[in-house]
């Protein structure tokens, strides 16, 4: 499996947040007249480890994870249940095995366009990869 399911099923499988968004969990772009709140989540980078000029398996990836919501209280209360389903969370998810996850940014908007509250968090997810022989 790939490191965005294994997110997908942490972030989904989280009793707290699920409560709140259900499974409206999406990769970019929101679909079109989705129903709010919900949490959106990409890769921003990555880096592979090499030993010896192989890869080690090793990946270092930062993800932004955002939660959309039409209150400044419901996005903070959604992004809270993000960062406890994420944060220091070691272990395995849909078969991808997570060393660890760490938040290392948080940032609030207000989007006038949609009138959307949304706090972004980035998180630096250090995980293990099948490698090529």
């Amino acid at each position: 499996m790939s490191i965005d399911s294994a997110l997908y099923t942490r972030l989904a499988g989280f009793a707290g947040l699920a409560a709140l968004v259900s499974t409206r969990i999406y990769p970019p772009p929101v679909p079109q007249n989705a129903t709010y709140p919900l949490v959106t989540y990409q890769q921003i980078s990555g880096i592979r480890g090499y030993v010896y000029s192989n890869q080690s398996g090793w990946v270092r990836a930062r993800y932004q994870i955002d939660s959309y919501a039409t209150t400044p209280t419901a996005a903070r209360a959604l992004a809270e249940q993000v960062r406890l389903a994420l944060s220091i969370y070691k272990g395995t998810s849909d078969g991808v095995v997570i060393d660890l996850i760490t938040i290392v940014d948080e940032t609030k908007f207000y989007e006038d366009d949609t009138k959307l509250h949304r706090i972004s968090h980035d998180y630096m997810v250090d995980y293990r990869e099948t490698c090529p022989a």
